[in-house]
């Protein structure tokens, strides 16, 4: 079936299965190691399993989309699949700045507002991708998603510049760099939404998505987890050895609990030990030939 693709149909073919299992692997992954992490990371590492875990889910249905449409030649592309992926994750991956800014009560407003902005800026793009034929109203909604995606962006720098200065160095590393791959990373969806103007093919639209998808959310989960890593090497680092004195304690006490035979041993002992210096009764026979000699 994928060798009566074209070759970049057959490409396109091979990135939603290759962003499938690296999605499906990150997903277990980060869920099962997430003990492996400082207490402080493993929600966040369990979010970013969630994520790939819902990512995975979709392009396995994606990917059966795509090539039917294309063996077809009806040209279907999974739209609808690919917006319910990102509606149910882009809230999920902003939601993981807030954990780690330490804003206090703070923190759940500026929540709600990278959820609400997330969301307007999907609910644009969506209506403007289906509404493709129609320049003015593709472009119009493109500025309305990119002015939310602003809405979103520079909030991230004020917070991230605005952050204590006792914050442990792994938690600001970490947002650092998660910001970072937001910026970056997160600039690619304009120029995939912006395919009809620029006269690309729709199937280079998908493999820019697709490729873009992977390294967002598989290199979210992978920066949360090795700050996790960080930070509990850290936590063991700081952590006081304990006392000489107080450790004899508790092997003493431990010893005393585990009913040790030890004592038994030295009462038999002192019990044999009395008995040779203790005078011992002699009989009469013995008394006569002690007398002889």
């Amino acid at each position: 079936m994928i060798t009566d693709l074209g070759g970049m149909q057959q490409v396109v073919a091979f990135t939603f299965l290759l962003t499938f299992f690296g999605m499906a692997a990150a997903a277990g992954y980060l869920i099962v190691e997430r003990s492996q992490v400082a207490p402080s990371y493993r929600i966040s590492v369990s979010l970013a399993g969630l994520i790939c875990a819902i990512a995975a889910g979709n392009y396995f249905y994606m990917r059966e989309l795509y090539v039917a449409g294309a063996v077809s030649g009806t040209g279907v592309f999974p739209t609808e699949f690919r917006y319910i992926d990102w509606f149910l994750t882009v809230p999920l991956m902003l939601a993981q700045f807030p954990l780690h800014l330490g804003m206090g009560r703070r923190g759940r407003m500026f929540m709600v507002w990278l959820i609400g902005c997330s969301l307007l800026m999907l609910a644009a793009g969506y209506l403007g991708e289906i509404n493709a034929d129609d320049p003015t109203l593709h472009l119009g909604l493109w500025l309305v998603g990119c002015g939310f995606g602003v809405a979103i962006f520079v909030p991230l720098v004020i917070a991230l510049r605005a952050m204590p200065a006792t914050t442990p160095p792994d938690v600001a590393r970490t947002v650092r760099a998660m910001t970072v791959l937001v910026l970056v990373g997160w600039a690619v969806y304009p120029l995939g939404y912006l395919q009809p103007a620029l006269g690309f093919s729709p199937d280079m639209r998908e493999l820019i998505y697709n490729v873009a998808d992977l390294v967002n959310k598989v290199g979210l989960g992978l920066l949360l987890f090795i700050g996790g890593r960080a930070a509990l090497r850290g936590e063991a680092a700081t952590a006081e050895p304990p006392d000489v004195l107080d450790r004899l304690d508790a092997d003493r006490l431990a010893a005393e609990r585990r009913g040790s035979d030890r004592p038994e041993v030295d009462l038999l002992t002192m019990s044999l030990d009395d008995a040779q210096h203790e005078p011992v009764a002699l009989s009469a026979t013995d008394s006569l030939l002690a007398g002889r000699r």
